[in-house]
């Protein structure tokens, strides 16, 4: 019972640092534009936007694809497409529910930015209403990085009043015009990097007792936005301790993911010279730095205890932690 209460105090102390670590993450300052630019050079006329959208529909449609607006892209390319623009200064403090930029032609989303440059931004302004949302876009006009500004409720419509009009006059049947055969349109749908190398690199601890550097290297393919599957191979060298020796090791776990952390389980294959084990696995995470689909950097904590092994659950039961990278 004592090693189980060890085991639930390293848990939450873990996930402690977890939520800390998320807290710090939650909003990016901003304090220069033009670095990471979406595009060069600088859009100095609202004919420089529109050619830009442009040239950029595929990118565009990633990044929008990325930040989850994928809906969105079509009214805000017939917005600018009908100058429905003005020019704006962002001021100091704003913050920006997400921008597109591009990093070493890279597209990448950046989420909950704040604007803490030394002078406020000039940038084009656009407004998009879909589904009942007023999405408000800005976008530098230095590096051309279309962000979402804010979004919010459309207000409700006045009625119009009721007006009796007179009985008209029917107007002569003309024959509608044959319909124009509708063109194929040159946008395409983003291909998502639904699949991720991943590598692990932890510790964990075993009671009995045996302590184990783990190091993992694998493949994660994201086949929904909630759900993931995961298959890796590592070695685990023991650090200290002297009831168990060097062990590889193959896993298959299924996550859940939202948000920023994902939870999940699965089993796998432990083999050391004294011992083999079906091994149950347990185990959730939350990513620190970078977004879905992207490179990116998690803490991760672990549990996994043999089929077999359930009766000295207290001695066999390894527990611990460490980061994942996915790229």
């Amino acid at each position: 019972m004592k090693h189980v209460m060890k085991v639930g105090v390293w848990l939450v102390a873990l996930f402690v640092l977890l939520g800390v670590a998320g807290t710090a993450q939650a909003q990016t300052e901003l304090k220069e534009l033009g670095r990471s630019p979406f595009f060069k050079p600088e859009l100095q006329t609202v004919g420089d936007f529109q050619d830009m959208v442009k040239e950029t529909l595929p990118d565009l449609r990633r990044g929008f694809a990325t930040a989850g607006a994928s809906a969105l892209l079509d009214d805000f390319v017939i917005q600018v497409e009908q100058s429905n623009i003005e020019k704006v200064d962002v001021p100091i403090g704003e913050q920006l529910q997400w921008m597109i930029y591009k990093k070493a032609q890279r597209v990448e989303v950046m989420k909950n930015v704040i604007w803490a440059g030394k002078a406020p931004f000039e940038a084009y302004r656009l407004v998009v209403d879909r589904d009942g949302k007023r999405n408000v876009f800005v976008v530098p006009t230095i590096c051309g990085n279309v962000s979402l500004l804010r979004s919010s409720d459309l207000p409700a419509p006045v009625p119009a009043p009721v007006v009796t009009a007179p009985t008209p006059t029917p107007a002569p049947v003309v024959a509608a015009p044959a319909p124009v055969p509708a063109t194929d349109t040159p946008w395409t749908e983003p291909v998502l990097k639904r699949g991720n190398i991943v590598v692990d690199l932890g510790y964990l601890h075993q009671p009995d007792p045996a302590n184990y550097l783990l190091m993992r290297v694998g493949y994660a393919y994201r086949f929904h936005e909630h759900f993931s599957l995961l298959g890796m191979v590592g070695f685990a060298p023991v650090i200290s301790g002297d009831d168990d020796t060097d062990s590889v090791m193959a896993d298959l776990t299924a996550n859940y993911h939202f948000d920023r952390m994902y939870i999940g389980g699965g089993m796998g294959f432990w083999h050391s010279s004294m011992k083999d084990r079906a091994d149950m696995i347990v185990n959730a995470g939350y990513r620190i730095y970078g977004e879905a689909y992207q490179r990116n950097l998690s803490l991760f904590v672990e549990g996994r205890i043999g089929v077999d092994d359930f009766s000295d659950f207290n001695d066999y039961v390894r527990y611990g932690g460490g980061l994942r990278y996915q790229f």
